[in-house]
């Protein structure tokens, strides 16, 4: 086992306040978010799923230090990163400096890769509920993920178009982002027999980039579908593009379509759009709770980033109840820990500090979400 990092050590006492001699007071963490910026729809949606998780917490007393039957207050202090990975590892290091034993991020695959290293050098749990990059594999033993790797959303995406549309080629049309640049999309769909045809990318958040001759390689070429690699506000505008310029083939995205913001943004021209997501089931009694709580606190219904945040959160409540408060306790719980039944499904971590978990097709159709079948 790791031994924690000096200057950690040391400051952790503030932030896992002792009693005197008698133990913990209170527990707190930290959560690197996208309040403002590209993610923000992400990073505001987990930040609802934490806050309803601290409020269970603290309505049960608190955390259970350790087991030992001795509840303290439970807090997580959200700083909003802004999308931005400069800004994200100065509030990094600004929390392993106060010696919190864990955060929670980010909602960026950009952000979350920028910070990654950081954590795993000061040995501080990070643990992201929604950044999916594969580039985030084998990062180190205090590094995790509860939304699950892209490589299963390529899985199901490209299984879809190819054995159920029974498209054999596409055109691809993607952010130069991390999560853009980096989707395992193609590398599967090949694998199937698929092929590419015209592949074209525009600066992040915005589609609108798109130039004339772009555009006209993706009528010029051979293909029966396009693919989308952004997020919801990305892939809606590109769609708007798309159309605009009389391009009609189907169109296909990614596992981070939120639907109402692809809706608002894209209007008509996301009608058809077809997207794999991670979703969780609301007849599982730890998803109706979370729903329950989550709409008497909010007064609407909750995403599958918000469930993931709040699992993330009670994960590592969790460990800190079985193992004990510090970052070297919780990434022991949670390397070895039994699946985790939570609002956004089951929990467990691979040896890469993955979440395997599966996705199913949806569309939109009439302005609203609706799942297909596999048949479809």
């Amino acid at each position: 086992m790791k031994t924690l990092n000096k200057w950690a050590v040391v400051l952790m006492l503030p932030v896992v306040s002792m009693a005197g001699c008698g133990g913990v007071s209170e527990v707190q963490l930290g959560a690197l978010l996208s309040l403002e910026g590209r993610a923000s729809s992400y990073g505001q949606s987990i930040q609802r799923g934490i806050e309803v998780a601290v409020d269970r917490v603290n309505a049960a007393g608190g955390v259970d230090v350790g087991g030992n039957g001795t509840r303290v207050p439970f807090s997580v202090t959200v700083r909003d990163v802004k999308s931005d990975p400069q800004i994200g590892l100065q509030v990094a290091q600004e929390f392993i400096d106060l010696g919190l034993p864990a955060v929670i991020g980010s909602d960026s695959s950009t952000v979350t890769l920028a910070v990654a290293d950081l954590f795993q050098q000061s040995e501080i749990v990070l643990i992201s509920p929604a950044s999916s990059t594969s580039a985030l594999n084998d990062k180190g033993d205090y590094i995790f993920r509860n939304y699950p790797s892209e490589y299963f959303e390529a899985v199901t995406l490209a299984n879809y178009i190819y054995n159920v549309a029974g498209i054999r080629k596409v055109h691809v049309v993607r952010s130069q982002s991390e999560y853009g640049l980096g989707n395992a999309f193609i590398a599967r769909f090949r694998t199937l027999g698929g092929g590419m045809e015209a592949q074209v990318s525009f600066p992040a958040d915005q589609p609108e980039a798109l130039i004339a001759g772009d555009l006209e390689g993706l009528v010029a070429t051979e293909a029966n579908g396009i693919y989308i690699a952004g997020y919801s506000d990305e892939t809606a505008a590109t769609a708007r593009v798309l159309r605009d310029a009389g391009i009609e083939l189907p169109l296909f995205g990614t596992g981070a379509i939120l639907p109402d913001e692809l809706v608002e943004v894209g209007g008509e021209a996301v009608e058809g759009l077809v997207y794999p997501m991670v979703t969780f089931d609301a007849e599982e009694d730890a998803t109706a709770e979370f729903i329950a709580a989550y709409r008497n606190k909010f007064g609407d219904d909750p995403n599958v980033y918000a469930a993931h945040g709040y699992d993330a959160t009670l994960i590592i409540v969790q460990a800190i109840e079985q193992e004990g408060p510090t970052a070297s306790n919780i990434s022991f719980y949670m390397n070895a820990m039994n699946p985790f039944p939570g609002a956004a499904g089951s929990t467990k971590f691979d040896a890469d500090g993955n979440a395997e978990k599966s996705h199913r097709m949806w569309v939109i159709e009439g302005g609203e979400p609706l799942q297909k079948t596999t048949e479809e």
